[in-house]
């Protein structure tokens, strides 16, 4: 049982909390009165300290004594100012002065090598030192993070934005997010990390939780590299001389006399994976003072992201050596759609203690954990404990959400904009049509006729009416009710066919979900996993007369379940009642082109697959997945999978009752991992055997997914082949098969001049099956990725050849869509 003390005792506690400390607070400028914003302030010798806002305020508390407070930012002169605390508020401004760099008793000759490279290889030579030098720590997390709009589009596919409910100004620029975190954050060596959020806040979402992750700004320029989108190659790792020219731009003094080397750091190559911007090395320890380096969108691949500034500042917190991050400052500005966005993330890292001790398995599988009552903190507590004073316009923004959430959450703002947005649009025909009762957590939608106006040479042209109620139990939307009613009229060949599915969501935090569907004369592919979507095989019959979906009818009844048992234990069970009708023929001989060819028959070219007996079936799949150390963050009422270092295992069993008698087992390893600068990789291997095959029908043998049109899909790459016949190695026997996908990134392309300006990347892949009918077959594959322009490099071509038992068959070009 747990229970909670009331608001007036909390808020009694922070009073004589407040008394016990004495504040300080003022204004960082530059010597022209400029506030200097994200500014470090500290006490000498601690981490105890705070930063600056964007107006250069800052605040901090300390219990009563006599200080050393240091006022740092990156680029100009620190200050230290001596102070005595008492219970009194007392105001400390601070004014910074520029860097005075000086380059003195340093010669460089027109053909000598920059001093900043002897500094540089000393520091990688420490890099691994100071990586490893402490053992374990605790240390307390202030986050805030602000994104801000500077520009919106008037519309967005053809809806109108308006003023996004209030938060754009006339010039349609506007906060669009406002959140402050604070959390706990726990290391141990080697690379054991977890973190409890304590408190969180959102402007406009009293019931929200901020996704503020002290891990997700964890970027450690220690380690060799830092994945951002992918691995970028840290100034000091240990091949970074490669990627990399320095130029000493100058030295200084810290408070304490230290020596701190300015060095500039700049890309041989601008298209590589690495950063530009100034490093701070110290002289004689060798390790980081602070940064500030940049990273763009064409470094990382990401056509919409302007830049990326990372500024980190770290302090002494225990002699000889031992620094830690005090600060880090995360700002960033992109463009998309013809919005134009900038942000800020800011955190502070105080209080470490590098002799904390940890209870026997305190590290586990969760990462991060959200207290439930984080978001119900007072204004009182945030006054309280926020380190970074809010500036006017984040104040302002706080109080207008709040206005503006408790009229988003009343019921006559929500039927007006559903009134608003029920109307039809001509976008609707495009996209569907939704209608929402939002209050009442209820949504309706009816798919577009762009993806329920399909055609295949049995049923001939063919309309679904697609349509999706769903209702919402909660205010995080965790529980849910799903209906979903379909019925489909095949114009051709003159059926109806009815479908029904109900499906109820449980929870978010061991997924139970179970779903209830039946269909009358629903036409269904003979391979489950349906290789071939209607859509294309529409546009392959229509404009090449060629039809590849094999398609068979059923009447059926399904009860599926699914639940995570334990963590990293994931159970999916079926069972279905099917009366299954094969030998579907061809209604029409409709095309656009080709017209005086004729559609191959629906039977997949396969011999077993003449039989076309009717047949009731009942069919049991179970499907277990092993997931090792499964790593995971905890919300309340919600759980995300963050995944693990080692690979999926599933295993499988499916039964066939009644009619038909078989049991099939089968077994599957996957897994993906980075290999540095090299790429990522993804593989798959799966094996499965029919222990009995008394009575099988061909619709329940083992099917490959296989490719016979010019378009594949990129992320069903683990799973499919491209060249392969959809139905020719269908099997009832044992089988294996296995794929294989490396993505070089800009590995290869990187480093070929004019080639790299275009931001192509470069994937290998190769996939095998064997069965014992028809032995070994092989597709080995070279692709590029990121074709296309701007934000629409969502294109991928591959050559991809084939071998049976050794030897050559065909070479073919496939198109990826990435969608």
């Amino acid at each position: 049982m747990t229970y909670k003390l009331p608001t007036g005792i909390c808020l009694l506690f922070i009073f004589f909390y407040s008394l016990s400390y004495g504040q300080i607070n003022g204004r960082v400028t530059d010597l022209s009165n400029e506030p200097l914003a994200f500014a470090s302030v500290y006490v000498q010798g601690t981490s105890r300290g705070t930063t600056t806002n964007v107006e250069g305020d800052y605040f901090l508390e300390l219990a009563p004594g006599e200080y050393k407070l240091v006022f740092q930012y990156v680029g100009y002169k620190q200050f230290v100012k001596s102070v005595k605390v008492g219970e009194k508020a007392i105001r400390i401004d601070a004014q910074l002065e520029a860097e005075s760099v000086t380059l003195n008793e340093v010669v460089v000759r027109a053909d000598a090598e920059d001093p900043a490279y002897a500094i540089i290889r000393k520091a990688i030579a420490k890099r691994n030192y100071y990586k490893k030098l402490v053992d374990q720590y605790s240390c307390d997390v202030y986050i805030k993070g602000i994104n801000k709009l500077l520009n919106a589009p008037e519309k967005i596919l053809g809806n109108e934005l308006g003023n996004m409910g209030g938060m754009l100004d006339s010039n349609r620029q506007g906060i669009i997010y406002l959140s402050e975190s604070e959390a706990k954050l726990f290391y141990q060596k080697p690379d054991q990390k977890k973190e409890l959020m304590i408190s969180s806040k959102i402007a406009g979402d009293d019931n929200g939780f901020s996704f503020n992750r002290a891990s997700s700004m964890d970027f450690d320029f220690y380690e060799n590299f830092i994945e951002i989108e992918r691995n970028l190659i840290s100034p000091i790792a240990d091949n970074a001389m490669s990627y990399y020219r320095y130029k000493l731009l100058g030295t200084l003094f810290d408070e304490e006399g230290r020596l701190i080397n300015k060095i500039e750091v700049l890309p041989k190559r601008s298209e590589d994976p690495v950063f530009r911007g100034n490093i701070y090395i110290v002289e004689d320890l060798w390790n980081i003072q602070s940064t500030e380096l940049i990273v763009t969108g064409s470094a990382i691949k990401v056509p919409f992201l302007d830049s990326l500034v990372i500024t980190q500042i770290h302090v002494p917190i225990q002699e000889p050596d031992t620094w830690m991050m005090l600060s880090q400052s995360l700002d960033f500005k992109f463009g998309i759609l013809g919005f134009d966005v900038e942000g800020n993330f800011t955190g502070v890292f105080s209080n470490y203690d590098l002799d904390v001790e940890f209870e026997d398995n305190f590290f586990n599988n969760e990462l991060f954990k959200v207290e439930r009552d984080a978001n119900e903190k007072t204004l009182e507590y945030w006054d309280s404990i926020r380190p970074v004073p809010l500036t006017i316009e984040e104040n302002n923004d706080y109080v207008k959400k709040d206005s503006l959430e408790q009229i988003w959450e009343s019921r006559e703002y929500r039927d007006s904009m559903d009134r608003k947005n029920n109307k039809f649009k001509v976008a609707d025909l495009v996209f569907g049509y939704q209608y929402n009762k939002s209050f009442k957590k209820l949504f309706f939608s009816i798919g577009s006729p762009l993806t329920t106006i399909q055609f295949n040479p049995v049923q001939g042209w063919n309309g679904n009416i697609d349509i999706v109620l769903q209702k919402y139990y909660d205010e995080r939307s965790t529980r849910w009710f799903q209906l979903n009613p379909q019925v489909q009229y095949g114009f051709s060949d003159k059926e109806w066919r009815f479908g029904l599915q109900t499906t109820f969501n449980f929870n978010n935090e061991d997924f139970t979900r179970l779903s209830l569907k039946g269909g009358w004369d629903q036409v269904t592919q003979y391979n489950a996993e349906k290789p071939i979507t209607p859509f294309l095989n529409t546009y392959a019959s229509l404009f090449a007369k060629e039809n590849y979906m094999r398609i068979y009818e059923k009447d059926f009844l399904q009860l599926d379940f699914r639940r995570e048992l334990t963590n990293g234990v994931f159970l999916r069970t079926s069972l279905e009642f099917a009366r299954r009708t094969v030998g579907l023929q061809n209604t029409t001989e409709y095309s656009w082109f080709d017209k005086d060819d004729v559609y191959q028959p629906n039977i997949p070219s396969h011999p077993d697959a003449i039989d076309v007996r009717e047949d009731q079936a009942i069919l049991l799949d179970v499907a277990l997945r092993l997931r090792l150390k499964q790593k995971y963050i905890s919300y309340p009422d919600q759980k995300f999978i963050m995944g693990s270092a080692f690979p999926d295992l599933w295993l499988r069993y499916k039964k066939g009752l009644k009619d038909v008698d078989f049991d099939l087992i089968s077994a599957e390893v996957s897994d993906q991992f980075d290999i540095g600068l090299f790429g990522n990789t993804e593989i798959n291997l799966e094996a499965g055997a029919f222990v009995n095959n008394d009575e099988i029908r061909f619709i329940d043998y083992q099917h490959f997914n296989g490719n016979q049109t010019i378009i594949f899909n990129p992320f069903r790459m683990q799973e499919s082949f491209l060249l392969l016949p959809y139905y020719a190695r269908s099997t009832d026997d044992w089988f294996a098969q296995g794929h294989f996908q490396h993505h070089f990134n800009g590995f290869i392309f990187d480093k070929i001049p004019g080639i790299r300006k275009l931001g192509l990347q470069s994937v290998f892949s190769a996939s095998y099956l064997y069965t014992p009918e028809h032995k070994n077959y092989l597709e080995l594959g070279f692709g590029f990725e990121n074709l296309g322009v701007g934000i629409l490099k969502i294109f991928r071509l591959d050559v991809v050849s084939s071998f049976f038992d050794g030897k050559y068959q065909e070479t073919g070009l496939r198109l990826g869509v990435s969608l």
